[in-house]
């Protein structure tokens, strides 16, 4: 069976020379494609351990190491000649290219250049767990800090009926996306006239 888009994925495993953006969808073939690609790559004469792949996950990252080494020796023994030894040289290498998380691959190369980063040659990367509980003692204190210098906004709060824990999502959400700037957005205080009259209806009633 043909995919109705076989032109372009072969295009991303054929067209070494140039860079690509792949927009897909879940189950689409990213990952196959991205690993035929760095097949095609090393089969065409680079070194594996100047090939770098990024994922969002470690799991993805660990799935993408497992397939792209099996890919090769694969191709290894399908194949003949040059390309034959660099694949098989390859799969003996593997574990000197990077296939990691975005954090991963940015910590590497922090360490490779420490102290013109200002950062202490044995840093580590904060796990996601860790750095929720950072958060949270974050938030924890300067809510602290607030109530001990009677900040008035507390007092507004109070009155909405709300409570500073109620905010700590918020805080979360404005870590994780803080580039993306604040948008005031006017929102009127509802009329609940109406509805409390039809309450006191029922309780008249009952």
């Amino acid at each position: 069976m043909t995919l109705r888009d076989q032109d372009q994925r072969d295009r991303i495993r054929t067209a070494l020379d140039e860079n690509q953006l792949v927009l897909a969808g879940a189950g689409a073939g990213k990952t196959y494609a991205l690993v035929e690609r760095m097949v095609s790559t090393v089969r065409a004469g680079t070194p594996v351990e100047h090939l770098a792949a990024i994922t969002f996950t470690r799991k993805a990252a660990g799935e993408m190491r497992e397939r792209f080494q099996q890919r090769m020796r694969d191709a290894a023994q399908t194949t003949t000649g040059e390309e034959a030894e660099r694949l098989a040289a390859a799969c003996d290498r593997v574990d000197r290219c990077f296939i990691g998380t975005v954090h991963a691959f940015c910590g590497r190369l922090l360490r490779e250049r420490p102290v013109e980063a200002g950062l202490s040659p044995d840093f580590t990367e904060v796990e996601p767990r860790e750095a929720r509980a950072l958060r949270r003692a974050a938030w924890d204190a300067f809510v602290e800090q607030r109530y001990r210098a009677g900040d008035a906004r507390l007092d507004r709060l109070d009155a909405l009926g709300l409570r500073t824990e109620d905010l700590f999502h918020f805080f979360e959400q404005r870590n994780t996306y803080r580039e993306v700037p604040l948008k005031a957005t006017h929102v009127p205080r509802p009329d609940l006239g109406a509805a409390v009259e039809r309450v006191r209806a029922l309780m008249d009633a009952v």
